[in-house]
């Protein structure tokens, strides 16, 4: 048994039937590197001798009664490998696109949290012989980071890697609703009080920090209480559009290079030309005010929790949309981002992160908060405008057994008031890049898709102009 922490249960908190708190880990399994070909029953036999790789994978959530404590994880004694992977065959025509549609469907799917918070669909009868594994696993249990750290357990960087024969699998019972409350009880002054001191001074740091940042005239950082309603921001609704593909990581690679700036730049400067694109088709001036967007940052993990928790915490930066010149727009993302790094660095030494500051908010305190974000009807988020993620991943192909994994997806998630989320998750060379939306702000996710391969098309031309110049 194991107590969440305050991100984890946040992520349980701010959950309702059309605001889904998991994450999309979509595998694309080439079964053309083993001789025997695929089999449905050999992959299952596989995940069932590696699961014990991934404890989390049977861990089912358990409240803390009257909401006085963060809840708990427990080893689910009724664990069923077959309840959590499905088998399905892809739509016609069975390509990417239909896949992609498949898995918007997949995705707006409540996880039943009397059982453990994954679902696996094995979708065979794509176009090209290859196999899409599409998995959703709440947020709760655990970040990018200790996501990507847990793939790379249960895919080998060698072909033909077998797992030893697994342990067995004997979980205690379920603990009593009594035995519970007595728990929370007992943990109280070491979950919240004692933490109350350090967050108290946290926020205190925090306040200084901001107090100094205006003395010297300089803006103050973007926050989530700044963000002005555009068509983006909306309260959720049941559907989703979802789209993914790959591109070449060179041309990221390229630009950073040729203009002197990072990848995550590249990036975070053609999402906000895709957004800008966007919004014009939507009637609504990208000009007047840049968006607030946020990013994730990896945080310390304790020894141990590698593959469990979430540890990453948060920041906001200006999301140059208003900016037409992709040159220009570039220049002011690099800026955008070197404030907010500088801005993350300090809040966090402050020990005044958000991370922080929810492990002593308990769940009845979450609840309010979200009630109080769908009351205010889209015009505000905690994570902003939209949500941008750039994940490094594996460099080299990894294997199930003798099957490449063929390539990797991966997103986040959508709440009341943020109805984008952009991620990019490199993999072998490749820029993997997923666009979730809620489906009433955008119908048709390859349209900003294209218009994110626009932009970083013009920016590569910019870049050979400049060879040429120079």
């Amino acid at each position: 048994m194991e107590r969440l922490n305050g991100v984890d249960a946040f992520m349980l908190g701010m959950e309702t039937p059309k605001a889904y708190m998991h994450t999309f880990k979509v595998a694309i399994i080439d079964p053309s590197t083993d001789p025997e070909g695929w089999s449905f029953d050999k992959f299952c036999t596989e995940a069932a001798r590696r699961l014990h790789l991934m404890p989390i994978l049977r861990w089912k959530y358990l409240d803390s009664p009257l909401g006085l404590n963060h809840p708990y994880w427990v080893e689910d004694p009724d664990f069923q490998l077959k309840y959590h992977i499905r088998r399905v065959a892809c739509p016609p025509p069975a390509d990417h696109k239909s896949l992609c549609e498949f898995m918007a469907d997949i995705y707006a799917y409540q996880l039943d949290r009397s059982r453990p918070l994954w679902m696996m669909w094995v979708v065979e009868g794509l176009a090209d012989g290859k196999v899409a594994c599409v998995m959703l696993v709440h947020h709760a249990y655990v970040d990018g980071v200790g996501a990507s750290w847990l793939m790379q357990r249960f895919y080998q960087p060698q072909p033909g890697v077998r797992s030893d024969e697994p342990p067995p699998y004997n979980p205690p019972p379920l603990p009593s609703w009594l035995r519970r409350l007595g728990w929370a009880v007992r943990d109280f002054p070491e979950v919240t009080i004692a933490n109350l001191p350090k967050v108290a001074a946290g926020l205190w740091q925090r306040v200084m920090l901001e107090r100094k940042r205006k003395s010297t005239g300089a803006p103050p950082p973007p926050a989530a209480g700044m963000m002005r309603q555009t068509p983006l921001n909306v309260n959720l609704s049941a559907g989703r559009t979802f789209v993914c593909d790959s591109l070449p990581l060179d041309s990221f690679v390229t630009v950073s290079k040729a203009l002197d700036v990072t990848i995550n730049d590249v990036f975070s400067s053609c999402v906000a030309g895709a957004v800008r694109r966007l919004l014009i088709g939507a009637d609504y001036d990208p000009d007047e005010h840049p968006l607030i967007g946020a990013t994730p940052f990896a945080g310390e993990r304790p020894t141990g929790m590698e593959g469990r928790g979430n540890f990453a915490t948060q920041d906001f930066c200006w999301i140059r949309s208003d900016i037409a010149d992709p040159l220009q727009r570039l220049a002011a993302s690099r800026e955008s981002n070197l404030e907010m790094k500088e801005h993350i660095k300090a809040v966090k030494e402050a020990g005044a992160d958000i991370s922080a500051l929810l492990q002593v908010v308990p769940p009845w305190g979450i609840t309010l908060i979200r009630k109080a974000i769908h009351r205010r009807g889209g015009s505000f988020g905690l994570f902003g405008n939209l949500v941008l993620s750039n994940v490094p991943g594996p460099k080299d192909a990894l294997y199930l057994d003798n099957w490449k994994l063929d390539n990797w997806f991966s997103t986040g998630q959508l709440a009341d008031g943020t109805g984008l989320n952009v991620t990019m998750w490199s993999y072998c060379g490749r820029a993997n890049i997923c666009m979730l939306a809620d489906r009433e702000v955008l119908g048709d996710g390859w349209e900003l898709f294209g218009h994110f391969v626009d932009e970083l098309n013009a920016l590569l031309a910019a870049t050979e102009t400049n060879e040429i110049a120079q």
